[in-house]
């Protein structure tokens, strides 16, 4: 696996993660005009722009190189993040244990899982959620991210949920949101050493 930049190619050029080459070119286009050393006189301003221009360029010729930047997207920080049947079993259980056993008793006989379950009403958001973003598709992505954060309120401890919507937002180009999202979820689970790297990729 290639070493990754300082910072995000992506943000860089200022385009979407699913942004085409010739969307890639626009944007790098306008903004070497912009930052062009050659628009200044002044010789700070210049080395500044140098560094910056140089960056562009960078990351402009990585994008470029088809194998490089599908080796890029496909790094795990990148990666949607989905539930395992022991995290299922994990929830259950939490919620089992909170129950006093007054309520146990009077709740034999009954359905085990109540109609409007919270809980299994978030697992099931996410799963559609997750059903939309197996390919690399803005429409699809874009539709997925309402169901991920319908997920993350209703259990604020489905963190899988909260980390998918940071990153379908950083996947359409909302990299404000994206870092927005990233630092709330890194608030509750600062040991996702993925979830760090991601940040500090687009925190800038």
């Amino acid at each position: 696996m290639a070493k990754l930049p300082d910072k995000d190619y992506y943000k860089l050029l200022e385009v979407s993660p699913l942004a085409s080459q010739s969307e890639i070119q626009q944007a790098f286009r306008k903004l070497a005009r912009k930052y062009h050393p050659d628009t200044t006189q002044n010789p700070v301003e210049k080395k500044r722009l140098q560094e910056i221009y140089q960056k562009l360029v960078d990351a402009h010729q990585f994008l470029k190189d088809e194998e490089k930047r599908k080796e890029y997207d496909n790094n795990v920080i990148f990666r949607f993040r989905n539930l395992t049947k022991s995290q299922l079993k994990t929830k259950t259980n939490i919620e089992q244990k909170d129950e006093p056993w007054w309520k146990k008793l009077l709740s034999i006989g009954k359905k085990e899982k109540k109609e409007g379950d919270p809980i299994k009403e978030a697992e099931q958001l996410f799963f559609l959620g997750m059903s939309m973003v197996g390919k690399p598709d803005e429409k699809m992505i874009r539709s997925a991210i309402p169901y991920f954060e319908k997920a993350y309120k209703l259990n604020p401890n489905l963190l899988e949920a909260l980390f998918n919507t940071a990153l379908a937002y950083y996947k359409i180009g909302d990299f404000e949101k994206a870092k927005q999202l990233l630092k709330e979820y890194l608030a509750k689970r600062p040991s996702d050493q993925a979830a760090d790297i991601f940040y500090r990729l687009i925190n800038w």
